[in-house]
């Protein structure tokens, strides 16, 4: 069953795609969760223990398309190699399939590799999780079948679905400071919302107490909670950076009521997710 689409007819001419979100979520709990009954999705801890002992994998990269799109060809030829990735449970108050915590992901290769962040995937505060899957843009769940590559210090995971008809998106590095950039995402659950903005700077950062400094690339589209490995694409529709964190500028940190000044949006650049891939097409690595 799709997911529940409202098709509009625009003043443009243009159709824009509606979504009910509630409806989409509550089919992929329940399409997840009967995968889970019957068996046929991967055991969590087994995913897990992939996850600390796969560092790289191969795929067969997309080529870099050559001429510059707007904004809305961006969505329109893009969002469709955007999943949403959720985890399914069950309480003990009714009979239903509930969904856990959410992130994004997209599609980096053409037998279902998809990317997102490690921590997407990690030990979350929900412990009754049973499954992981992805919801693609037509309303197809599928479960993850096995993590393919992962780097815990960088937060990029690389997992497999069992989809072989979604397009894989072109990767690009060194996008220069000022670059207009789109996101493309599901904040807090409301699925393939689209952002736009630059990239502001290039910055080494340690974002944990005590741990490794880290490139950044920060920009100025927005996003926030369930937006996690969203993709952040250059204006030719290639995948220059993915959504990690943020981090909070407030006025007078110390106070009570501190005043939010500026919230700084941070990506994982493209050259950083690369290090988990070993292209498989002609023409290896994407260029500089």
């Amino acid at each position: 069953m799709g997911m529940a689409w409202v098709v509009e007819a625009a003043g443009s001419g243009a159709r824009p795609l509606v979504v009910d979100d509630g409806a989409s979520w509550q089919r992929f709990a329940d399409q997840l969760g009967e995968g889970y009954s019957a068996g046929k999705t991967q055991p969590l801890p087994e995913l897990r223990k992939q996850m600390e002992s796969r560092h790289r994998t191969v795929v067969e990269l997309a080529k870099l398309g050559k001429r510059g799109l707007e904004a809305s060809e961006v969505y329109e030829r893009c969002s469709a190699s955007v999943v949403a990735l959720g985890s399914v449970y069950k309480c003990n108050r009714c009979p239903h399939w509930h969904t856990g915590g959410t992130g994004t992901g997209w599609v980096i290769g053409r037998r279902g590799e998809i990317v997102s962040n490690y921590h997407v995937f990690a030990d979350g505060r929900n412990t009754n999780v049973v499954a992981i899957g992805a919801l693609t843009q037509d309303g197809r769940c599928f479960p993850v079948e096995e993590v393919l590559a992962a780097d815990r210090e960088r937060d990029v995971i690389v997992v497999r679905i069992g989809v072989r008809d979604l397009v894989p998106l072109p990767v690009s590095i060194d996008e220069p400071v000022g670059r207009p950039v789109t996101v493309i995402g599901h904040p807090s659950g409301e699925l393939f919302t689209f952002t736009q903005g630059h990239i502001s700077r290039y910055t080494k950062k340690a974002v944990e107490a005590g741990g490794r400094p880290m490139d950044w690339m920060c920009v100025t589209a927005d996003f926030a909670v369930g937006s996690s490995g969203g993709p952040v694409f250059n204006d030719r529709g290639a995948v220059v950076g993915m959504v990690a964190r943020t981090h909070t500028i407030n006025a007078d940190p110390k106070s009570e009521a501190p005043t939010t000044q500026m919230v700084v949006k941070m990506t994982i650049p493209a050259e950083a997710i690369l290090k988990l891939v070993e292209p498989a097409r002609e023409g290896g690595r994407p260029k500089r």
